[in-house]
């Protein structure tokens, strides 16, 4: 299914200097230390775009099951060709490029895998990354993941997205999420908040259905429960203007309430989505426990959050993950 090349058989092209140097962390050190594998691909349309609200794309689905074999998040990127990124690759402010490769571009400084996919394919997938000598640190994790991922997985996934003779099903491109992104828009505006990530919450509670009512009573693209909505004056008759509204005053009373020594804007957020999650109060004392185990009570990641339930610590997870696809894909 696939086979890993040490570097392409082509000849060195003559380098000043060495282009990574050896004393430096390995690959696998700084992903890990980030928290994040960052990666670029082509062909957006094949490899990285939005369907019905969610990230997809054959690269995509990769890259997505690496990161969930490694334990890190995943930024993908766009670019027109490998060739406007190796600088970024070389430079490790990009891990890897992933996506049809015309190998005679590539030189002695690169490693690649290559995917050898089902069916007749005319362009050759691979995924590059910078060579050093002494740092084999994404190679291997890579052959891991590898003998981990099994090969029907990969043809599933192959089929998603190719037909019979190897010729990409290409996705329509996208500019939008919903039917009520205007409103979404003009309801973060008047939060202060990008307007993705509200977006990406109305995913994770409702998958953008307006009048979706849960065993619990929860209602609307948010899934407000029954006091909630109470509290802020709507019903189940209220329209998503008037939904989006109520919870937009939740959130930011969430916000509020929230101990200004919880400074960093990023950590803060993922306060806020924990507490929509699971009420403030357990937020609260997840902030208590967490002080008790000599943890920061102002910190969510690698903090508090591993002193939430189970629920609330996916919730946060999934919504993020989710807004920094929506970032990426669109505007």
């Amino acid at each position: 299914m696939v086979s890993c090349q040490e570097e392409v058989s082509l000849p060195p092209e003559p380098v000043e200097e060495e282009i990574l140097d050896v004393d430096t962390i390995t690959a696998m050190e700084t992903i890990e230390a980030r928290g994040t594998l960052i990666a670029v691909t082509t062909q957006p349309e094949l490899n990285y775009h939005l369907s019905n609200g969610r990230p997809a794309g054959f690269q995509f689905e990769l890259l997505d099951d690496f990161c969930e074999f490694l334990g890190t998040n995943l930024e993908l990127r766009i670019t027109d060709s490998l060739l406007t990124i190796l600088p970024a690759l070389h430079d490790r402010s990009v891990d890897l490029f992933t996506g049809a490769v015309d190998t005679t571009v590539l030189d002695s400084t690169c490693h690649y895998v290559f995917l050898e996919l089902p069916g007749s394919t005319v362009q050759t997938y691979a995924w590059v990354f910078p060579k050093c000598d002494n740092d084999t640190s994404l190679t291997t994790a890579i052959n891991l993941w590898m003998q981990d991922y099994q090969a029907s997985d990969m043809r599933k996934s192959y089929y998603r997205y190719f037909n019979n003779k190897g010729v990409g099903r290409k996705a329509e491109p996208t500019s939008r999420l919903s039917d009520y992104d205007p409103l979404i828009k003009a309801q973060a505006k008047k939060m202060g908040w990008d307007w993705r990530l509200l977006a990406s919450i109305i995913y994770q509670e409702s998958h953008f259905k307006p009048d979706l009512v849960s065993e619990k009573g929860a209602f609307g693209l948010m899934q407000l429960m029954p006091v909630t909505m109470e509290n802020y004056g709507i019903d189940y008759d209220s329209s998503v203007e008037e939904q989006l509204a109520a919870a937009g005053k939740l959130l930011m009373h969430f916000s509020n309430e929230l101990p200004e020594s919880i400074n960093d804007s990023i950590e803060r957020s993922y306060f806020i989505l924990a507490s929509y999650n699971a009420g403030m109060g357990h937020i609260l004392e997840a902030r208590l426990k967490a002080e008790r185990q000599g943890k920061d009570p102002d910190v969510w990641t690698d903090n508090v959050e591993h002193f939430t339930p189970k629920q609330t610590y996916y919730f946060v997870k999934e919504v993020t993950k989710r807004f920094s696809h929506y970032k990426a894909l669109i505007e």
